[in-house]
């Protein structure tokens, strides 16, 4: 028997071709959104999933009651380790690392690779494993290192690299072979390889040749190294914050010790849970929007069905004249509605690697393989399937099925009043939903456009930014000075300037300062750059001169910049007030003089507050790790090409890989970008829906009432006239869910906005814009459709049976 309903399933489903094709693209359109979210989702909880014992692993970080003392993402560098060797009952294992960017050769290949300088522990502690080589001992030689299959191919061809020797450089210009002894499979993203983005590592160095880099990483006064303990089981981490307490008051400066805030994050949700949280928003607002046109779709579905449903009564009441029962009748419908469902589903999973390249431009993400998707994965989406085509097609074919044989024989419903009722209220939610996505997805756009075009208080157009090597002696320095110098006389340079960091990785941290003389003190963000720094960013000067930057603690004589926040909170009325005072730190240390103005920008992100900025000359403080070089007009390309050609010339040893600032600044907001284009996308889908809704929600009516159009047209009915009376239904309905969705836009996004200092605003232009291109596309399409349907001779409708 259910053979013989599926057959006969397929047999009504493929006589209505045109209706039934407008059924299942919608449903199809919204099924491939719903996976390819469904896969970006999935993927985001995959982050740090196959670390070893996940659930006792932890990063340690800090707190400071005291702004500027150190970062919240570090902590003290000899603090996992003694936990480790002091409470070995509650610390099961513990892994430092010691973020470093190193200028790395094999023969004719050097590349600048992000290094992580740690403990050997790295292997084991994390499961991490080895093509060949030793987990235990791969990193306890002092010229042992560990790469990346990515990494070894890239020098050496294959990722056959065990025994091989790659030559780094330190800060001090020397070069020393590093021998491979281990090269790393693979591995899913996860938050010890990857902590932030600017630390995603592609070799890894013993803790045994720190002293070769610079760095102590035991000692208790180093206060940024990212820090990470395993905890045995059954302990919490609420557990550590007396050994922590007692170790600081033994071992740390006291001030630290007074100040410092243990903050121990658990690393199987610290991706979602890192930077506020904006990942786990992305994948609420994500899923969220997936839901919402799941919903149109089903709404779709349910209404095409409803109406479908009237030139199927006679044939409903017939059988059930021919002794036909009700039962078996919904099943009939059920089963021909599950099979439209199914096959949209089946169309979404096969169109998954053709609409894959397109979400991971919009993401910004390389999405999984479909094949690379696990087994349950595609058995939740089965259900997901099953379950819309049940329930969607439950109440279509309940009504149709228990329609008095009657009213049936005679083509007509027991109840029409009350499936009007429940389509205007199905079309309702529909407007309502595409209203609320539509004007989101513009007011998402309009802020993510503001992080990119609004005055950031600097010019970043052709600037772009390269790391140069780091010999932070007075040769070194001297060094770099005039490969700056040489560059800037290039015919295609503008400028050129040296600097400790650059937006988005500005700063030195933040120190206190205050007025020579004064007791209280103000927090200030140092970055330490040379005097060209503002011509090469064009940043606007308040008062004095900028190149007045300049002067060492050997003459005494040291003059710094600050920016009109900073001259505020010093307690100066006027730019102009600030120039030649004096200002000191903290401690009385060190006095400098203030030599320029400039005005506020935004050092990193407009998620806070522009800081208040002290400029501090290189010369004074020889630490410096790129070169800002902005182009002139023009070809970009040759500009670039002859650049890398003078800078080989110039820095033989040293790649030239460069970023635009632009494109660092985009990174910046990657969430945000993330969300406008998903939220975009979003928009286009839920409109197709709305656009074949009201195609055949329209199309049915229009078919149903062929006699009366003709009539009406017998007796001096205008197009006008016909479009008014097919369209009122839609109006009111389009007018009842503007009253609905603008007040719940306005709740959601204001919301979501009040995460950013800077914000867009929620204006008219942002609700009237959306609102009229929706009603202007009923329209076109409601007069399209009657035209289409009422073009022919008019007898032919009034023969209309």
């Amino acid at each position: 028997m259910l053979k013989n309903h599926l057959i006969t399933a397929w047999r009504n489903i493929t006589k209505r071709k045109s209706l039934t094709l407008i059924n299942t693209l919608g449903l199809y359109a919204a099924f491939v959104f719903v996976l390819l979210i469904g896969a970006y989702i999935w993927q985001v909880f995959q982050v740090n999933s196959n670390l070893r014992h996940k659930e006792r692993q932890y990063t340690l970080q800090s707190n400071y009651k005291e702004p500027g003392m150190g970062m919240e993402l570090t902590t003290i560098g000899a603090l996992p380790k003694s936990l480790k060797e002091e409470y070995p009952d509650l610390v099961a294992n513990y892994y430092r690392i010691d973020g470093l960017t190193c200028i790395v050769s094999q023969g004719d290949v050097i590349h600048e690779e992000a290094a992580s300088l740690g403990d050997p522990t790295l292997l084991d502690m994390y499961g991490f494993e080895l093509y060949e080589g030793d987990t235990k001992t791969a990193l306890l030689s002092p010229s042992s290192i560990v790469i990346t299959e990515a990494t070894a191919i890239r020098y050496f061809g294959n990722k056959d690299a065990i025994g091989k020797i790659l030559q780094i450089k330190n800060f001090n210009g020397d070069s020393r072979p590093f021998t491979v002894t281990g090269v790393m499979k693979p591995t899913v993203q996860n938050s010890v390889m990857e902590l932030m983005p600017a630390m995603r590592a592609t070799i890894f160095l013993p803790l045994s040749s720190q002293s070769y880099f610079g760095r102590d990483m035991d000692n208790w006064d180093n206060l940024w190294i990212a820090g990470f303990i395993e905890l045995q089981e059954g302990v919490t981490p609420s557990q550590l914050q007396q050994p922590i307490k007692d170790l600081l008051s033994r071992h740390a400066d006291p001030k630290v010790a007074a100040n410092l805030i243990p903050n121990i994050k658990p690393l199987d949700s610290y991706y979602l849970e890192d930077n506020n949280g904006a990942v786990k928003q992305m994948v609420i607002i994500l899923t969220a929007t997936a839901c919402f046109l799941m919903l149109m779709a089903i709404i779709n579905f349910i209404n095409f069905t409803i109406g479908q449903s009237l030139s199927r009564l006679k044939e409903m009441g017939i059988r059930k004249v021919m002794g036909s029962s009700s039962r078996l009748l919904a099943l009939q419908l059920l089963i021909e509605y599950v099979i439209i469902v199914t096959v949209a589903g089946i169309l979404a999973i096969s169109s998954y690697p053709l609409f894959k390249p397109l979400f991971d431009s919009l993401l910004d993400s390389s999405l999984p393989r479909l094949m690379a998707l696990p087994i349950p994965f595609f058995f939740y989406f089965a259900i997901v399937v099953l379950l819309i085509g049940l329930l969607s097609g439950s109440y279509p074919a309940y009504k149709l099925a228990k329609n008095d044989p009657m009213y049936a024989v005679k083509n007509q419903l027991t109840n029409t009043d009350s499936k009007k009722s429940l389509r205007h209220v199905l079309l309702f939610v529909q407007f309502a939903v595409a209203i609320f996505v539509f004007i989101c997805s513009l007011i998402v756009s309009k802020q993510a456009q503001t992080f990119i075009s609004e005055k950031l208080g600097y010019n970043k157009e052709r600037l772009l930014t390269v790391q140069v090597p780091r010999d932070w002696s007075d040769a070194g320095l001297n060094r770099i000075e005039a490969v700056r110098e040489q560059l800037s006389k290039l015919p295609q340079i503008e400028a050129v300037s040296l600097s400790y960091g650059v937006p988005g990785a500005f700063g030195n941290g933040v120190q206190q300062i205050r007025k020579k003389g004064a007791s209280s003190t103000t927090d200030a963000l140092f970055i330490t750059a040379d005097e060209h720094f503002a011509d090469t960013y064009q940043i606007p000067i308040a008062a004095g001169k900028f190149t007045d930057l300049g002067g060492t603690y050997n003459d005494n004589n040291i003059k710094i910049v600050i920016n009109r926040k900073a001259a505020i909170n010093l307690g100066y009325t006027t730019p102009e007030e600030a120039i030649g005072q004096s200002i000191t730190s903290s401690n009385d240390r060190l006095t400098t003089t203030i030599a320029a103005v400039t005005d506020d920008f935004y050092a990193n992100t407009m998620h806070s507050q522009s800081p208040a900025v002290v400029w501090f000359p290189v010369k004074a403080s020889p630490q410096y790790r790129y070169l800002s070089i902005r182009l002139k007009n023009g070809e970009m390309a040759d500009k670039i090409k002859n650049l890398e050609k003078e800078w080989k010339h110039l820095l033989p040893d040293a790649p030239f890989e460069f970023e635009f600032l632009d494109t660092a600044i985009a990174r910046m907001y990657k969430t945000e970008l993330q969300l406008k284009r998903a939220s975009q996308t979003a928009t286009v889908i839920s409109i197709l829906i709305v656009v074949l809704g009201i195609i055949g929600l329209t199309s049915l009516s229009v078919n149903s009432r062929l006699k009366e159009i003709g009539i009406r047209k017998v007796l001096g009915a205008s197009q006008r006239g016909l479009v008014l009376l097919f369209g009122r239904d839609f109006y009111r309905t389009f007018l009842a869910s503007l009253l609905v969705s603008i007040p719940l836009v306005y709740v959601v996004m204001n919301h979501w906005l009040q995460r950013f200092v800077v914000q867009t605003s929620i204006d008219l232009v942002s609700i009237f814009l959306p609102t009229v291109f929706l009603a202007v596309m009923v329209t076109i399409l409601i007069t399209a459709i009657i035209f289409w349907s009422t073009h022919n001779n008019i007898s032919n409708s009034l023969r209309d049976e």
